[in-house]
Formats: structure tokens, sequence, C-alpha cells
């Protein structure tokens, strides 16, 4: 029998590996030896051959010597537990280096009256196959490193048609991962209609013909991609294999040049039916080629300009020769020049403004062969602007340092003008707004009214005020106050609108504060007045529960369950009034498994009768925390029972306890009616609720203990679908100082 196993020093200077005999052994050099076990040691008896003087060995170095006194301390306590296993009956072969020679020893045991008595070994050196090895092992590296940085996909393909080797670039063409594309045949990627073809190509190259092919495949995506392959046979001792396979995607290839013949096909109709004045030069002969729109802006016909002497056209005037051959120069150079504006003329001598575009036009050698020019007629338009920037002139009037935001917007809600208050309000340069529509700046659940407003002052021509928020370069929204004031351009008699905003972030605030003040302020009041004539009673009910329970004899469970409820009610009133008075917190160490188990029974009874089915999980080995467990009681049980009554029809609740972090969470979630998102941020404030005869004390409460534990609330609620609510309770940081 032969065994593998591997064993290595603490320095990590020596490896051992046992292994099976390989091909060539007897051609190697060899030696052979043999061990006897005296007592507790293992002593060489034998050994001989050309490997033992490799080693450097002498045979007084060895014989009838102790393996601790022949080889080193990590080896010899290797070959111990060879040597052992062999007294024992087995045999096994290994791998190991001494003197800086690899070699392969098989050794076995030797029977005498069916006892082993010594240990047989022969050992031939490995330094040959090992460089073998090596050399192999780089082969395979310049191959792989061939098939990784080829920018063109290399694939091969079995008999079957499996990918058995990609590339990287073959990953990116099929958009599979390698591992994808090693677990799957070729035809999956080559698109429905051509698979058919495909399968018999691929079979012909099996035949040994080798093909370029042109089709499209699918990328994992479900793009399309033409790809031409180059495919040939894999053929090993006159054995075809597989195929092997070369790729490149000509997909913008082949899209270039179908616009380059669609661009050919539409280049006389565009010419021919564009409005602007077209014309080309042709720097060896003088041709010009022009447009209809050419003839109908200068007034000069095809035929008139055949015979020219010289690239100038007649449209340029006496005063604009020199800025003419400039811009000449610039093209015959290769460069471009582009809606410059100057002067031309018609046939009649008027003298038109244009803006000019000139192109270079290459020969087959590279070189400017022609002039392409485009010019387009503005003097209409060069008097409306010329009249257009007086009238923008009187909207710079605005003050430029005020502190409120300013700006000017067409009716289509484009910005047309930002001061640069906006920076310091809002945190973005003016320039940001320039054309953009102003109520992608504004939150979206205030865009409808804020649209109704300018509908309202568009259609009444007077003056609106709304509030509105503004998103902040950092993220956040600040609230504002904006004026809007309909203004008229007199020039086009379009309309446009100026707004003036300021901040009320601040304002805000404060309003807030200020009603939460009030709140907590009657509240606390309210707390401490309640709290104090609840527990009178309490203490009354108790004290004759007692005096019940010493008169027993039975449900002694009963009364037990009874006088911890009414502890819990008295603990409650007393969490309560935290919200008029803090109170001391005595935090013990609590295993929140069992407390929410006795939570689960409490309320269990309420659940059956309202059909709703509880369902807890924990994690394993879940610590405890610090805690005051009454408080974190009753957190539990608000959080138990609102998700309860959030089924009325019944359903299922699912009480996960986990742990996170440093934190042990534990989340209810129940599949109730969910609440709306807009009413998520006011969940804990006093007197507000989603039930119908709450009062919002329970949800702040558990608001308050678990804030005063370190810890944190976290809803997700979804409307129809239910809610979580997650308490996170820090594990250590409760911990006594003196712990």
């Amino acid at each position: 029998m032969v065994h593998n196993a591997s064993a290595v020093s603490a320095e990590g200077e020596m490896k051992w590996k046992f292994s099976p005999f390989t091909n060539g052994i007897s051609r190697q050099k060899s030696m052979t030896f043999r061990y006897i076990k005296q007592e507790e040691d293992i002593i060489m008896t034998e050994s001989e051959g050309e490997l033992f003087d490799l080693f450097g060995l002498k045979p007084e170095d060895v014989l009838q010597k102790r393996l601790e006194d022949i080889f080193p301390k990590e080896m010899a306590a290797f070959k111990r537990k060879v040597y052992e296993r062999a007294l024992n009956g087995e045999s096994l072969t290994y791998e190991a280096e001494l003197n800086g020679i690899p070699f392969l020893a098989a050794i076995g045991p030797i029977y005498k009256d069916g006892i082993v008595t010594e240990v047989y070994g022969f050992c031939v050196d490995l330094s040959e196959r090992i460089q073998m090895e090596r050399q192999l092992a780089e082969s395979e590296q310049r191959f792989r490193s061939l098939m990784d940085h080829n920018i063109d996909a290399l694939f091969s393909v079995d008999l079957e048609g499996k990918f058995t080797t990609v590339n990287k670039a073959c990953t990116e063409m099929t958009g599979y991962s390698e591992t994808e594309l090693l677990n799957m045949t070729f035809l999956p990627i080559i698109i429905p209609e051509r698979k058919s073809i495909a399968l018999e190509q691929f079979q012909d190259a099996l035949k040994g013909n080798s093909k370029i092919i042109e089709t499209r495949i699918t990328r994992k995506t479900g793009e399309i991609r033409q790809i031409t392959f180059t495919i040939t046979p894999i053929i090993v001792l006159n054995k075809v294999l597989g195929v092997f396979g070369i790729a490149k995607d000509v997909t913008e290839k082949r899209e270039a040049e179908k616009e380059l013949r669609e661009t050919k096909e539409l280049l006389e109709s565009v010419i021919y039916h564009s409005s602007d004045a077209i014309s080309v030069v042709h720097f060896s002969d003088y041709s010009v080629k022009v447009n209809p729109a050419f003839e109908f802006i200068y007034g000069w016909s095809q035929d008139e300009l055949n015979n020219l002497t010289s690239h100038m056209l007649p449209i340029v005037p006496e005063d604009k020769i020199a800025e003419s051959e400039r811009l000449t120069n610039i093209v015959k150079h290769g460069g471009y020049v582009k809606g410059i504006e100057t002067i031309r003329v018609n046939k009649n001598g008027k003298r038109l403004n244009v803006s000019l575009s000139l192109s270079p036009i290459y020969g087959e050698n590279g070189d400017v062969v022609a002039l392409s020019a485009i010019s387009r007629d503005i003097t209409d338009k060069k008097l409306k602007e010329n009249a257009l920037k007086e009238s923008e002139e009187k909207y710079r009037i605005i003050a430029e340092n005020t502190t409120d935001l300013i700006g000017v917007v067409d009716l289509e809600g484009n910005v047309k003008y930002a001061s640069p208050s906006n920076r310091l309000l809002l945190g973005f340069d003016p320039s940001l707004y320039d054309g953009k529509k102003i109520q992608a700046f504004f939150h979206s659940d205030d865009r409808p009214k804020v649209r109704m407003a300018i509908n309202e002052m568009i259609k009444t021509m007077k003056p609106v005020k709304f509030e509105v928020r503004c998103k902040h370069a950092h993220g956040h929204w600040v609230t504002l106050e904006a004026n809007a004031t309909p203004i008229v351009n007199l020039l086009d008699k379009s309309g446009s609108f100026v707004v003036v905003a300021r901040d009320l972030t601040e304002r805000k605030k404060t309003e807030e504060m200020l009603r939460k003040s009030d709140k907590l302020s009657v509240l606390g009041q309210l707390a401490a007045g309640v709290a104090h004539e609840i527990r009178n009673p309490l203490t009354s009910i108790r004290g004759f529960l007692q005096l019940l329970q010493s008169k027993a004899s039975e449900n002694e469970d009963y009364y037990q369950i009874m006088l911890s409820e009414i502890d819990r009610i008295n603990s409650i009133v007393g969490e309560f009034m935290l919200l008029a008075k803090p109170q001391a917190m005595n935090f013990m160490k609590t295993d929140l498994k069992q407390l929410l188990k006795h939570v689960i029974s409490i309320l269990e009874t309420q659940a059956i009768l309202t059909n709703v089915q509880i369902y807890f999980e924990c994690d394993p080995d879940l610590p405890e925390i610090w805690c005051v467990d009454n408080q974190i009681k009753q957190v539990f049980v608000n959080m138990l029972k609102n998700a309860i009554e959030a089924m009325p029809a019944g359903g299922s609740v699912h009480i996960h306890l986990k742990k996170q972090e440093n934190y042990v969470i534990a989340s209810f979630i129940d599949h109730g009616c969910g609440i709306p998102e807009e009413r998520l941020a006011t969940l804990g404030e006093p007197f507000y609720t989603t039930k119908e005869k709450g009062t919002g004390l329970g949800l702040m409460i558990c608001y308050k203990i678990v804030e005063n534990h370190h810890g944190k609330i976290k809803i997700e609620s979804k409307i129809d679908d239910g809610s979580t609510f997650s308490i996170m309770l820090p594990i250590h940081k409760n911990k006594p100082v003196s712990e």
C-alpha cells in the first residue's frame, strides 16, 4: 500500500511528502539501506549505492548509527515517524531533500517468522525529474502568458464543443466569466438563427479543415456583437482532439463601414437640401462645387463659378481677402475653422454677416487637396442679438451682493440667471444652474405645489409666494421661502419670472424645538401626576393579592404571575416617571433570550385570540448584555404588542435575536398594514401615534429607555407589506466600571 503525506519544519527550511513511484527511477542514481530498532533507537545497518556518495556520506558516518546521529534534527524526527510506521507493517514512499539533493525513497518492512525485524529502503535522485518539471512549468507559464495578454480572444473546445481553455479577452468579449465558459459549450453564445450553421462549421473543422468565419454572438448581457473567428483543428498524433480558435470583435468596424456607406449615400442629399451655403474648392485645378443654398444666398450659379483662376471665390470682399488667405492657409495645414463671424458679399454687392466654418479634405496620400466651406447668413440674427444685449443689461441691475437667492427663470422652467448668493446659500456655483430646469433642484414632494404656484402666477400675472426644499451641495435639503414675480421681454414678447428666496432652515428648527419643548413640558407634568395616582391603588392591590395568596392552597403559579405583572406595572410607572425626572440605572448582566421567551409567554394568549402566530429565532452562543432587565422587558412587550395589534385580521410575527459587531439586535417583524414613509420620522414623539386610540407615549418611553442604554431603534416599513422594529443594545458599553 502506498501512502501520501507531508511534513514541514518549524523554520520552513525542509519539506517532505510521500508520493508514489514515478517512471524512470531505474535511470537515476540510487542507493539501498536497512534499519533495525534497538530498544528505543532506530539504527542504520546497511547503506550502499552511488547516491550514498552523492549525499556526501561515508559508511563510518552512518552504519550502526542512530537516526539522530546521521540526519538534521527535523529530518531525523520525520524519518523516525516514517520508520516506526514501516516497523508496524506499512510500506511507504516519500520525497525529501538532503544536502541539496532531492530524492524519492521507498521503505517497507522485512518479516521473520511473521514479525517485522527490520526496514528495507531504496531511494533515487530526483534532480533530473525536478528540472524537467520546472521546464514544463515554465513552458506552461509562457503559454498562459500568451493566452492572458493576447488582445484577441483565444480559446479551445473539445470534440463536444465544450470550452477547455479561454483567455481574458475571451471573457471580456462574451461577458461570461472564465468559470462559466469552461462549464458550457460555444452554442449558447451563437445567435439562434446561426446555431445550425455554426455547428456544421465546427464539425467541418473537426475533419481537419481550418476556417475563417464571421457571425454574430450574444453576450451574457444580451448584447449582439459581430465576430470573426479563425478556427483550426487541434491534432495530436494524427488524431483531432478539438478546435483552437482566435476571435476578433469587428462590431465597431462593421458599423463604421455601414456608417461610411450611409454617409456616402446621404452626403449629396445633405449638401443639396442644406439651408447653409456649402462650397468645395480644389487647390489643384480650382474646380468648385456649390449647393442650391449657396446659389440662393450669394446669387452665383454653379456654371458661373466653373472657370476660376484661384481658390478665392467672388463672395469674399476686398477688405476680407487677407483674412480669407490666412484662414485658407490654416486649412491647408490640416486645421479647422469653426463658426468664425465675418463678412461676405452677394452678386449684387450687398454685404452679409455670415458664420463661417472651414474644413480640410484629404486625398489618398494624406495631403489636403480641397477646402470645404459652410457659411450661414446671420445678418438678421446679429440685429436681434444687439437688441437682446440691451434688454439683458436691464437684468444686471439686480444686486449681486444680496444674501437672498435671486434667479431669473423662463416660463419653461429654464434658469437664465442665478445670483452669486447661491454659492453661500446652497453651496453650488451659480454657473451650475445655467440652462437647467429649476424644478430639478427642488424636492420631488414639493414640485407639484411649486408648479401650481407658477401656473397661478402665469394665469394672473401677479406675484406668488411658496415654500420649497432645495438640494444643498452637501446633500441635505434647505427650506426656502420664495417670491416669484412675472416679467415680460419687450423684444420678443416672451415671458420669464424673477425668484427671490431666503433660507427658512433656522426658523423651522426653532419652531420645531419650541413645539417639542411644549409637548415635553406638558408630558412631564402629566407623567408625574398620573404615575403618582397609579402607584397608590397598585400598592393596595398587591397587598390584598398577597393576603389571598397566603390563604390559597391552589393555583400558586397564577398568584405569582399576577404579582409579577403588578410589579411590572409598577416598574412601567417608574419608567413613565423618566419623562418627568431621570432615575438611577442599575445595570445587570441579562440573558435576552430568556427575557424574550418570558415576554412571548405573557403575550401569547393575546396573540392566539387575534389569530397571530409568534415565531422566535435566536443565534447560538448569544452573549449576555448589561441592562436594566425590567426596562428592556417593557420595551420588548411594547414592540411585540404593537406587532400583534398591527395585524387585527391575524398573521405572523417573527422575532429574531442575533449578535452583530458590538450589539445584540432584537428584530420584531410583522406583516401588517405598514407605516407611511412620511410618518416614520415623527415616531417616538409625544402624543404621536398611528393607532386610532393610542397616545404615542409607549413608543416614546421605548425610545427613552433604549437611548438611556446607549442603544438605537431602527424602523423599516412599507405600506401593505409590514414593519420591522430593530432594537440595538450594546453588549459591553453599560458594563459597570467595577466589573
